[in-house]
């Protein structure tokens, strides 16, 4: 790969497909400049894990392929018959025609019909309370309570194998679980439309469904509880144990659950909560201690299921009810599935390696942690075994690369166009589901063409969550790295968008703004259970709202006003 630099920016050679079909950039979940191991683990784990929950729901496709160019990750979705060739979608009869004859698809129209009827993503939700959820936790536990720091190198070696395989076992699990946890709210807001029901209304009956979300902040009140029964002032964390011994016990099970989970990004490279404990003290220190925090959400959302009904037909009602009672069932494992599957195996992974790293360091293997980062976890234990292979000097050119890496402007689609499947032709209920996707595809990040000289003459307006306006100061930041080293308590977060490593820092937050996001995306799903006023898929957001500057946020219009400079 050659790369060169041209007006500010880098280009490289070519942007090539990494394989048949159109594969789009993913801008949700990495930096280009993403970890080797990381890299190696979404690349197997996405496409084992949706092969599953494919088959499991009936679905017309075979998985979900992700592969990195240049260092963006691109994904393409892999239908069940002509995956293998850059050829121009058959016409609808083809398709009619091939979907009734294809022994596969045939037996997935069958099993769509069965998946629907039998509403299979309750089985899934069962299992997960029963069986994954347990153990998970567990494991996440045991693993991250290992003194990596005594282990022989051997034994750190094969802790660190350890730690790999569950990763990518979470990860697998991860990703089969999300054919499960979205199925329901689809036929809701299937359901809805064909109601000609309000879509931000339908989601606002979800609110307090989500309790993964909520929990650290529920814990931080806990402490602050202690806090101010004390009416103590504590400064760091050995401050806070001071104030009471349950005061110390409800830290130290705090730190337990969530001290190693990756809390600023998705990668490796990103910071677990235990190694800022700074955010830590702030978060409990400003955490919401009122006695009905708990109840908050969960009174919002049944109060949004009565105004709904009031405009249901009489005979529908009871369909509508029975579906917002599965969509808030799986909104829950929805949101806790990241935290446990993804953030807090990494997070284990993220301990042993910067050990790895430490002892590599000292005897000279690699010239700076940040090159770890650049070995495979295989070729990490081997170094610890003594091997020779890479060198230094060779982890710092792929550290040198992928920092670079980061300066490309990357294109949206490689490979041919993306063309729209005839899926009203789909036999079973594979074309209900296909629909189902895209629509919830479209309100997780709905995309807004509105440009940015057409937002500063007709002012800053998205998607709004919540019932209430708020003032605060805008703290406009690139990703929950920054937001966690600069928002202060009641500040207003401006940013691209959020994901679950930002609820730390939403807790003690005003208000959010992001330039993307939809009815379903991470942002509405925080602000709907915190009770903080949301603005989301706001064209402008990062230009036109000054950092620093005064700001009111209004949901219910679903604007947002620079009132000062600041």
């Amino acid at each position: 790969m050659g790369i060169s630099m041209s007006g500010g920016s880098s280009t490289v050679d070519a942007w090539e497909a990494p394989g048949p079909g159109t594969w789009t950039l993913d801008t949700a979940h990495f930096e280009p400049s993403v970890s080797r191991p990381v890299r190696d683990v979404m690349e197997a784990a996405m496409s084992i894990g949706l092969t599953q929950g494919f088959e499991l729901a009936g679905a017309p496709l075979r998985r979900l392929d992700a592969r990195f160019v240049h260092g963006h990750m691109y994904t393409r979705m892999v239908p069940l018959f002509g995956a293998g060739r850059d050829l121009p979608p058959p016409p609808a009869r083809v398709v009619w025609l091939v979907t009734r004859l294809h022994p596969e698809f045939r037996r997935r129209a069958r099993r769509s019909v069965d998946a629907l009827a039998s509403r299979y993503w309750m089985d899934e939700l069962a299992r997960w309370e029963r069986e994954w959820k347990p153990k998970l936790r567990a494991t996440n536990r045991r693993l991250g309570d290992v003194p990596v720091g005594a282990l022989s190198a051997r034994e750190l070696g094969r802790h660190l194998a350890s730690v790999l395989d569950h990763v990518n076992e979470s990860h697998v699990l991860h990703f089969r679980l999300h054919t499960s946890d979205l199925a329901p709210i689809a036929q809701l807001l299937l359901k809805a439309r064909e109601l000609d029901l309000d879509e931000a209304a339908v989601m606002s009956t979800l609110a307090g469904a989500s309790p993964a979300t909520s929990a650290p902040a529920v814990a931080a009140a806990a402490i602050a509880v202690e806090i101010e029964a004390a009416q103590a002032s504590p400064a760091s964390l050995d401050e806070i144990r001071a104030v009471s011994d349950r005061a110390a016990a409800l830290l130290d099970e705090y730190l337990a659950e969530f001290g190693n989970r990756i809390s600023t990004g998705y990668d490796l490279r990103d910071r677990t909560l235990a190694e800022i404990p700074e955010v830590i003290v702030t978060t409990i220190v400003a955490a919401d201690t009122s006695a009905d925090r708990a109840d908050a959400a969960e009174s919002r959302g049944a109060a949004a299921l009565d105004g709904l009904l009031a405009g249901v037909p009489e005979t529908e009602r009871a369909e509508v009810v029975s579906l917002v009672e599965d969509a808030r069932a799986l909104y829950g494992l929805r949101d806790e599935n990241g935290p446990l599957t993804v953030q807090w195996p990494l997070g284990v992974l993220r301990k042993a390696l910067l050990e790895a790293a430490r002892r590599l360091l000292d005897a000279g293997r690699i010239h700076e942690v940040e090159h770890v980062f650049d070995a495979s976890i295989e070729e990490t234990v081997a170094m610890l075994d003594g091997a020779d292979v890479p060198s230094a000097d060779d982890l710092a050119e792929r550290c040198a690369a992928r920092r670079r890496l980061a300066d490309l402007d990357p294109p949206t689609v490689l490979g041919p166009p993306a063309v729209d499947p005839p899926i009203e032709v789909l036999p079973g209920e594979m074309g209900r589901m296909m629909r189902g996707v895209m629509l919830v595809m479209e309100l997780l990040e709905r995309e807004d063409h509105v440009t940015v000289d057409v937002a500063r003459s007709t002012g800053l307006s998205g998607v709004g969550i919540g019932q209430r306006a708020v003032r605060g100061v805008a703290r406009v930041v690139a990703d929950a790295n920054e937001a966690f080293d600069r928002v202060e308590p009641g500040d207003i977060i401006v940013t691209r968008l959020t994901v679950p490593t930002f609820n730390s820092v939403l807790a003690m937050a005003g208000g959010v703004v992001t330039l993307g996001g939809g009815l379903l995306s991470h942002t509405a799903v925080i602000a709907r259970e915190l009770g903080i006023p949301a603005i989301v898929g706001v064209p402008g957001a990062l230009t036109e709202i000054p950092d620093g500057s005064e700001i009111e946020i209004d949901p219910v219009a679903g604007t947002v006003t620079v009132v000062g400079d600041g």
